[in-house]
């Protein structure tokens, strides 16, 4: 009975103890997944910067406050109003104390949690009674100063993009009429989208908006914590400024009275041209400035009376404009450079709307720096024709495709030596390979209807002209 008895408390301990025993494998802390959350945006952010600062008074408590005034203004010297800062700051705090009270950690407890965390960690490095030398108290302190330090992206270049003059207040687009006003807002925030986009600028807005305000005047109100002060006077100066003037903007109805009837004969063309330019604001030099156009496709005499999808036609001229500018902007600060080739598959360093998915550009092979032997100055490096980019696909900054019509071989071109320049007009026989997918139907299908060659189609005014023997 006893043996038994033991045997089954035997055969317990084991059970309970192999139960307790748990899997090698769930001792180990499964590997954690890689985050696929997106990094938060950097708007810049609240820091501190340690500050040295000297202040004299009459008293100690004088003294103290000065040093603690100038050393807010060392750090934030345009955020803060001179004559208000003691108040705003609770500096006055110090009046009261004396020597030995300032140099303790309380005060300076007292100090960060007045000043809403303004000044932080204060360490009184020396506070002089007045001497033979001097007849006021002399305090020498340290502090972490709250700074707040701009986002990454200031470090860009920063452009203003500045007024579109016009001559004209109104400008005829077809059978309507459009306030230039509203072009020049469009083609500005065209071209400050644009350039946001490419990621190589900082774009700033000089337009105040009520919401801004409020929120500035809640800063500096004191309804915020006090460390938000850092905020004001924060806004960036601009290094280029960026403007330009409209020449002209029109798409124009001609209308042709018929001798043998009364109809019309009415047709339309236009299109636009300006002038814009890049202006160093720190020396006013302009930096660079071109002229551009384009020619809009002119629709055919006709007594049909049928008119011109006038909206549609200037979203296509603004849409033209600003790409238009953009490039020319690029161009002239970032030029649009190859960062990878494999083969003749390339990666180029644009995206955004640079460049234009299955568009084709000229691409140079960049060769020797020239310079003036008069002044010395850089005339540019040489520039040979050396191929053709077909855009495949575009992201927000980069761009992929490959390299066609290769002139020689590119294996002794450096990669960064292949810049890409404008936009190439497709030949006959690249519309007609484009065209060739579309014109094979599937059996039993019925032909596609030919399209009347009007302005409300601007696709196909888009189109080369038609052989002779169409009939249109």
């Amino acid at each position: 009975m006893m043996r038994k008895s033991l045997t089954g408390a035997l055969v317990a301990l084991f059970f309970v103890a192999g139960c307790s025993e748990k899997p090698a494998e769930s001792t180990q802390a499964p590997a954690s997944a890689p985050s696929a959350a997106a990094p938060v945006p950097d708007v810049g952010k609240l820091d501190t910067e340690k500050a040295t600062a000297v202040g004299f008074g009459t008293t100690a408590g004088e003294a103290m406050r000065e040093a603690m005034k100038m050393a807010l203004l060392q750090v934030n010297g345009a955020v803060m109003q001179t004559d208000s800062v003691a108040a705003k700051f609770g500096l006055d705090v110090s009046l009261d104390q004396d020597s030995a009270s300032l140099r303790g950690n309380a005060f300076a407890e007292v100090v960060q949690q007045r000043s809403g965390g303004v000044i932080q960690h204060l360490r009184v490095v020396s506070l002089d009674e007045p001497g033979v030398l001097s007849k006021r108290f002399k305090a020498t302190i340290e502090a972490d100063i709250a700074k707040f330090k701009p986002s990454a992206d200031m470090q860009k270049l920063k452009v203003v993009v500045g007024p579109v003059v016009f001559d004209q207040p109104t400008l005829p687009m077809g059978d309507i009429t459009v306030p230039s006003r509203d072009v020049a807002a469009a083609l500005r925030q065209r071209v400050s989208d644009a350039l946001v986009q490419t990621g190589r600028f900082a774009v700033l807005d000089r337009e105040m908006s009520p919401e801004l305000e409020r929120e500035l005047d809640l800063i500096a109100s004191g309804q915020a914590p006090g460390a938000e002060l850092a905020k004001l006077s924060q806004a960036a100066s601009a290094d280029l400024v960026w403007s330009a003037h409209v020449n002209s903007f029109a798409y124009n109805r001609f209308a042709r009275q018929l001798r043998t009837s009364d109809r019309q004969l009415v047709s339309y063309s236009g299109g636009w041209a300006l002038s814009q330019k890049l202006v160093n604001v720190a020396t006013r030099q302009v930096s660079s400035s071109s002229t551009l156009s384009a020619a809009m496709p002119t629709t055919p005499p006709t007594t049909l009376g049928t008119g011109v999808d006038g909206p549609r036609i200037l979203a296509e001229m603004t849409d033209q404009a600003g790409k238009a500018i953009v490039s020319a902007i690029l161009q002239s600060t970032f030029p649009i450079t190859v960062v990878a080739r494999d083969g003749t598959n390339v990666v180029v360093s644009q995206g955004g709307q640079a460049l234009r998915e299955g568009a084709r550009y000229a691409v140079v092979a960049m060769g020797n720096e020239f310079k003036d032997p008069q002044t010395g100055q850089s005339l540019g490096r040489s520039e040979n024709p050396c191929c053709e980019l077909v855009v495949e696909r575009v992201t927000q900054n980069l761009s992929y495709g490959h390299l066609d019509n290769v002139r020689g071989s590119l294996d002794n071109l450096p990669v960064a030596g292949l810049q890409v320049r404008g936009e190439l007009a497709r030949t006959a026989s690249q519309v007609a390979s484009q065209a060739a997918p579309q014109a094979a139907a599937p059996e039993g299908a019925a032909a596609p209807k030919a399209v009347k060659k009007t302005a409300r189609t601007t696709e196909a005014q888009a189109q080369p002209a038609p052989a002779k023997d169409d009939k249109w």
